[in-house]
Formats: structure tokens, sequence, C-alpha cells
């Protein structure tokens, strides 16, 4: 019988533009953070990953800050995925009984401008992506944000008023990168980026870390009585779906594959969660997210968010914290400070932003060739 995997402790640390720290010294802060929450000291860690995406090294740099204890390490880079991917392989090898607690680090010093593509060696005019000025991520999601308009009606302002939630919730985090509320008109008014998506509808590179302890159920109570359970998790790629040109070209990856799987594997439906993290890099990709993840009908997306539905007391609150569009992107951490604010609000420790009736959350994390869902029970 599988084991069941709990999530012990979990830390962020302040998400900022420009920082002095280094990898290292960031990864270790998050770390001692959650150890602490979990009620853990770093010699009971029998598994280690780091989520990181342009520093290479940072696994054992990022561990051996906290000892040398001769366990496994490993490096994850998948882009934005990279840490909520650390928490998936955590689990597996909790619920087969390989390890019993493991540590996900995820951490980033971001290059300033428009994210660079790191990959060396591949030619992009053999992919249509390349071909179409799309392998960038402005130009991919507005043209999911103009094709969204095309068929079902949504509007400019209705993917803008995302970015307004966003920044209203970002100034209840002490850690988010941008702490500011704006007017819709700020966010409309910005300059434009790739239309429809204006400046204050990307998210900004961030530095910062994250951390995420995981522990067998039957061991969890050992060192806490308040443990959030990971009841299901899913991933998928990209897919190549005949007439689904936003799937098959301009998708991170099939976000409704991976759904179904984490909510099969949890035994719920969209109509059970109460609470949710999905990946804002853009605005637009709040609204495409919570579609296929079957949380509000298709074509539906702008006005469930245009209507307040997603604000932290509305009927699905959505990016509690901010999300990416506030709090800032360090590309290896974004997915550890996901499932940090789903556990939080699970446990009722989320303060000013916290949200009533929370028993079940999800988390949706995006990255180039991977979306990863997880969902979160008490």
């Amino acid at each position: 019988m599988a084991r069941k995997v709990a999530v012990l402790g979990v830390a962020v640390t302040r998400f900022a533009r420009e920082t002095t720290l280094g990898v290292d010294e960031m990864a270790k802060e998050a770390a001692l953070m959650a150890l602490e929450d979990a009620g853990m000291s770093y010699k009971d860690v029998q598994v280690g990953f780091c989520g990181n995406v342009y520093q290479v090294g940072a696994a054992p740099f990022s561990f051996y800050s906290l000892g040398k204890t001769g366990i496994p390490l490993t490096r994850l880079d998948i882009a934005c995925t990279s840490s909520s991917k650390g928490v998936h392989l955590g689990a597996y090898m909790i619920e087969a009984g390989a390890c019993d607690t493991c540590l996900v680090i995820g951490v980033e010093k971001m290059p300033r401008g428009m994210v660079p593509m790191p990959v060396e060696g591949v030619s992009f005019k053999s992919l249509v992506d390349g071909l179409m000025g799309l392998i960038t991520m402005p130009g991919s999601y507005a043209h999911k944000a103009t094709r969204h308009m095309h068929l079902y009606g949504s509007r400019p302002e209705q993917f803008a008023q995302v970015s307004v939630k966003a920044h209203r919730n970002g100034c209840l985090n002490p850690n988010a990168t941008y702490q500011k509320a704006l007017t819709l008109e700020e966010v409309m008014e910005s300059r434009m980026i790739s239309y429809p998506i204006t400046m204050y509808q990307c998210c900004a590179n961030a530095n910062g870390a994250s951390a995420v302890v995981l522990c067998s159920g039957g061991k969890a109570r050992r060192y806490t009585t308040r443990a959030v359970y990971l009841a299901g998790w899913g991933e998928a790629s990209m897919k190549y779906t005949p007439g689904d040109p936003i799937e098959t070209y301009l998708s991170d990856g099939d976000t409704g594959l991976a759904g179904k799987k984490a909510y099969q594997k949890a035994g719920i439906g969209p109509e059970d969660v109460d609470v949710v993290q999905v990946h804002d890099a853009f605005s637009v990709g709040e609204i495409t997210s919570l579609e296929a993840l079957g949380l509000c009908p298709e074509g539906k997306g702008a006005v469930f968010a245009w209507e307040g539905n997603t604000e932290i007391d509305g009927k699905l609150p959505v990016n509690t914290d901010g999300g990416l569009l506030s709090c800032g992107h360090p590309l290896g951490a974004s997915g550890g400070r996901m499932i940090a604010e789903v556990v939080l609000q699970l446990r009722g420790q989320a303060g000013k932003r916290q949200v009533k009736n929370h028993r079940v959350a999800l988390v949706q994390n995006s990255g180039i060739g991977a979306s990863n869902v997880m969902v979160f029970k008490v």
C-alpha cells in the first residue's frame, strides 16, 4: 500500500530584484526556516533536491551550506517548474518507501531583462514556435490572449484585472517583490509589451529562495501535529493536439492532463478545491490555467476573474500571495513559493490574506516542458 506524503515545513525568503546574497546564502536561509517550521534538523533529511536554472552546481553549494551528511543531491532544471518537480520526485520516493524525509530547495539569482533561453547548441529554426517569433514568453502568452479574445469574446481589461488583484494581494505579503496596489487604468496604460499584454501584466525577474520539507505520513507525527498532506499530483509535457495551436505550439505542458492525474490520485474533482495557486507569469496564464483545470468553464475564465470570483474573499481565491505578478519570479524558487502559500492557507497561518473554509488546495506550476499539478489536504 502506498504511503502518505506529508508536508511538514515550508519557507520563502524575501524575493527582490537586487540582492547581495549568493545562491548558497539564500538557499540556507530558506532551508533553515523550513526545517524549523517542520520541527526537524538537517541530520534528519535523507534526500535533497534543488530547483535551479541558471547556476550550475547549485545543489551541492546549497546543501553543503547546511552540512555534509552524505545524502544524495540532485539539481533539477525544468525552467519554472524546477522546485515543484523536486516535490513530485520526493513524493514518489516517500510513497514507494525509498526514503522517509526529503528537503526540496528552490533558489535563483536571475539576470535582468527578458528571461534568456539558457539553451546552447539548439537551433530554434527547426521549431514552429521559433519561426513564428513565439519562443519568447511575452509573444507566446500574447498569442494565447488574442486567441482567447477571438474565440470567447474576452476583453483586454479582463486580463488586466488579474494583475490588479495580484498586486492588491501582494500588499499583504511581506516577501513579495512588489507591495504596491495598482488601478486598472495603471495596468492598462503601462507600456505595451506584446498586445494585449502590458508591462504590469508581466512578472519581473527576481532573486530568492524557497524550501519544502516532506515526510512519510507514518513518521510525520514525530515532528508535528499540523501536517498538510500531498494527496495527489500529476505532470505532463507539451502534447501534439491536431487543430489546437495553443496546446501544440504554445503550451508549457498539458495542464488539463496533469490536473486529471492529480484529481484522480487525490480522489477529488475541481468542485472540491477551496484555494488555488496557478502559474501567472503573464496575466492570461491565470485565466487559461483555471479553465484547463476545470475550475471554471472553458472560455469563461476572463469573466470569472473580472467578476471577482478569484479574490481572497471570492468564490475561488487564486494566488492569494500576489502570484508571480507581484512576488516576482526567481525561476527555481517559484514552485516552492506556491506550495508554501497553500500550506500556510490550509494551516490557517496566512495572516491578512487568509481565506475562509479551506480544506483542499491546488497548485499548478508551468515551465518549459512541463506542467505540474498538486492537490493538498488537511
